[in-house]
């Protein structure tokens, strides 16, 4: 019988995590500008004027949001000339709207303009009114032995959880174990978008 020493040799590769953390961030509210409302037309007398008021502009059948964020008046024959240079009376007011009455007119004639409003109408953002974080984990955990006699023995490839194994042959001879592991390795990525 020949003499031969096995050789057992163990590997363990790295255990890889790869960890991904993705914040998505948004707006609590969606918000955008009303269409322009005129729905009341001035008349003549001291106790008129023009009243663009959500009550009347609901009674009218428009849509009005229940808590406007903003309020944009205009005179509606001035439209780039903002509603403080006009030169009359007039209440602007995110609360209720647009009132001018004649009777606070002065000048040679205590009559309102004709005014328009739009407001700014907020709703939550339902598909992301918290922002949640997620992560996504994964672990590769490979792992494999190969039994390599010193001789010309056809080597064995197994998959198995390091270990050592002891190949005896005809002669009376001793093993030799050797064993490597090797570090884990981590990654982590943390990445932020908007909405």
């Amino acid at each position: 019988t020949s003499s031969s020493t096995p050789t057992t040799s163990s590997t363990t590769l790295p255990i890889m995590t790869s960890t991904t953390t993705s914040t998505t961030s948004c707006e609590p509210e969606v918000c955008a500008w009303s269409e322009w409302f005129d729905v009341d037309f001035p008349s003549s007398g001291p106790n008129q004027g023009d009243f663009e008021t959500y009550q009347h502009i609901r009674a009218a059948g428009k849509r009005v949001c229940r808590q406007p964020k903003q309020i944009e008046c205009q005179a509606e024959d001035y439209p780039d000339v903002p509603i403080q240079q006009v030169g009359q009376v007039v209440q602007c007011d995110v609360h209720f709207g647009l009132v001018c009455k004649n009777e606070d007119q002065t000048g040679k004639f205590k009559m309102c303009l004709n005014y328009r409003i739009r407001v700014l109408c907020c709703t939550p953002n339902y598909n992301c009114s918290t922002p949640i974080p997620f992560s996504t984990t994964s672990t590769t955990i490979p792992s494999s032995s190969f039994v390599r006699p010193s001789t010309s023995t056809p080597y064995i490839p197994t998959t198995t959880s390091p270990t050592s194994t002891e190949i005896t042959t005809t002669s009376s001879s001793t093993p030799t174990t050797s064993s490597t592991t090797l570090p884990i390795m981590t990654s982590t990525t943390t990445s932020t978008t908007s909405c």
